[in-house]
């Protein structure tokens, strides 16, 4: 018997959900369907593409939980050498030498895959997901490549990309596949597809030939996608002759998360129905994560670099507070279960209990606080932590997710518990400037904000037994920064006592975000033109900058005109994927 649905994907599968096969696959099984699933496939042919045959329904592509191009390169445009979603970090097929055809995971591993499995199956019914597929469901910025890039689903030539975390929508994709509809005729939220016509009610963006030849046009497009989703209307872009239509998100409730999260996931790598066996050592990303709990999908900051709403949503939707606490008891029957809970949380953990589907505010926190935003929140997640703590067989839990300082600013008691209860050697929160021009383009609060929680996190901290320092991540070179902006930024972070304490990342412009739209048209939101650094060695050594003492605060080219984008120009070397799940530590999507 052919399986339902077949999954492919350049990773072990990880039955954890943390990790997205496992949440698509284990949906897909309590909805009644057979999943077989090709884990890390020798894609430089399509043989293995096709090793459990064509499936009856659908094929599915998992790119992985991050962007492929993302996790393949540095900061600085290095190619990395690892990957941590491989077991022992290994980024090479082991029977190849090392070598950029011979990585596990290739870049742009939608259209790769895409490509083997037309080859080896044809007109297979194609699906693609992840990431990957919602920050390039239009034309994009390619940092890699240094190029405007046309929509993913151009490239792959899938039927159809779903948007979003997705267990709704490759469920309800499957039914109708099982009902006997088409694929061409599916019109499902929180997917998106190929049409010779464009929905009369669909916002319409640039054609994507016109935003590849001139950049500037990706923030028309950005503004456009922005205000379709506050109408809650389809998005169309023109490409080639035909239109590229995504749908409006899929609607997911606390009672559906309650569901998926609730399903027997086993932390452990493996799926019974596929061509390999589980590795014998565990990747990475599943040791940091093995003993995670995820309480909330979205984030209601809405930071100008964050990819977060264009995949989760700006929304917040919790999970109820007994489907967290089940999990955790089942969790620790784990046979490796030693009693830490590696983080509790979501893009920022004390957002559990914000939802707030009232408005469509960029951010819920800027310029001020919504007044529909839920005041108690913090209070709830302070409570959730108590009752966590209180469980048989927990010695302690720890955060890895982002931490919102201005939340904790109106919550000391939170603070306190954070420090007394869940923190090591340090605190880290994300002010990510000192320069309040830059922290308005960045949608983050004014630095006299970070100064008054800087105080109260010093005078709380004094109270505890042990020393707890605070470590605040921060970038440089997002669009409109100069280089006295970093020399101020220094002196400030000398002057607060967390100078070399900070970490600093160099700004990446990454697919989907507001502020790639603004490095690719050197402008703001509203026309106001930007200062864009463009060259990576000035941009290194700002970083380093915040770093050494040593370094000098200017360079002798400093005073050259800063260089603004031109229409079909290399923009900067690639660097890290703000506001996406680094591969170099265990921080969620957001700061």
């Amino acid at each position: 018997m052919p399986f339902d649905v077949i999954l492919a994907m350049p990773a072990p599968f990880t039955d954890h959900p943390s990790f997205p096969e496992a949440l698509i696959a284990r949906a897909l099984e309590a909805a009644g369907f057979s999943v077989g699933v090709i884990e890390q496939p020798h894609w430089q042919s399509s043989a293995d593409f096709a090793a459990l045959g064509r499936p009856r329904l659908l094929y599915g592509i998992i790119p992985g939980p991050v962007d492929s191009v993302v996790l393949n390169y540095t900061s600085t445009g290095k190619r990395r050498s690892e990957d941590l979603y491989q077991p022992g970090g290994n980024a090479y097929f082991p029977d190849m030498p090392a070598s950029i055809s011979s990585r596990i995971r290739p870049d742009r591993t939608l259209t790769v895959y895409a490509s083997r499995i037309r080859e080896a199956l044809g007109d297979v019914p194609l699906v693609i997901g992840g990431l990957e597929a919602s920050l390039r469901r239009f034309a994009h910025w390619d940092f890699q490549k240094q190029a405007i890039r046309r929509p993913i689903l151009l490239d792959t030539r899938a039927d159809l990309a779903v948007t979003g975390m997705g267990e709704l929508q490759i469920v309800a994709i499957a039914q109708a596949l099982a009902r006997g509809e088409n694929m061409p005729e599916l019109c499902i939220p929180g997917t998106v597809h190929v049409s010779r016509a464009c929905p009369e009610d669909a916002v319409l963006l640039p054609d994507a030939a016109d935003v590849t030849a001139q950049p500037h046009l990706l923030l028309t497009q950005f503004l456009a996608e922005q205000r379709a989703l506050r109408e809650g209307r389809p998005v169309a872009q023109p490409a080639g002759g035909r239109y590229v239509v995504s749908q409006p998100a899929m609607s997911y409730t606390s009672n559906d998360l309650d569901t998926i999260y609730g399903l027997p996931f086993s932390r452990q790598h493996g799926w019974h129905a596929t061509v390999k066996p589980a590795p014998l050592q565990a990747t990475p990303a599943l040791l940091m994560n093995r003993f995670s709990v995820t309480t909330h999908r979205g984030c209601a900051g809405g930071c100008a670099f964050c990819s977060i709403a264009a995949h989760q949503g700006r929304g917040v939707i919790s999970r109820s507070q007994a489907s967290i606490l089940a999990e955790i008891r089942q969790m620790t029957k784990h046979p490796d279960w030693r009693g830490v809970i590696g983080d509790i949380g979501g893009a920022s953990a004390e957002m559990w209990q914000a939802d707030c589907p009232r408005c469509q505010r960029p951010s819920c926190l800027l310029p001020n606080v919504c007044p529909h935003y839920p005041a108690s929140q913090a209070r709830d997640w302070q409570d959730l932590l108590a009752r966590v703590r209180a469980l048989p067989g927990i010695r302690h839990i720890n955060l890895g997710s982002g931490l919102r300082y201005e939340v904790l600013l109106e919550n000391p008691s939170l603070l306190e518990d954070l420090l007394r209860h869940h923190s090591g050697q340090f605190l880290r929160v994300a002010p990510e400037h000192t320069e309040d021009h830059l922290l308005a383009l960045m949608r983050k609060p004014p630095y006299a904000v970070f100064e008054r929680f800087v105080r109260l996190f010093h005078e709380t901290a004094g109270k505890l037994p042990r020393p707890v320092r605070l470590a605040p991540y921060l970038i440089v070179g997002h669009p409109g920064e100069t280089t006295d902006d970093v020399v101020r930024m220094r002196d400030k972070l000398k002057k607060l006592g967390l100078f070399g304490q900070a970490d600093v990342q160099i700004f990446t412009p990454t697919p989907g975000s507001l502020a790639t739209a603004m490095y690719c048209s050197g402008s703001d939101e509203h026309g106001h033109p930007l200062a864009v650094e463009r060259d990576m060695a000035e941009l290194i050594r700002r970083q380093r900058m915040l770093i050494d003492a040593e370094q000098p605060p200017r360079n002798p080219d400093a005073n050259r005109a800063h260089r603004q984008p031109e229409a079909g120009r290399d923009a900067t070397r690639n660097t890290r994927q703000q506001g996406s799940h680094s591969p170099k530590r265990p921080r969620r999507f957001t700061r």
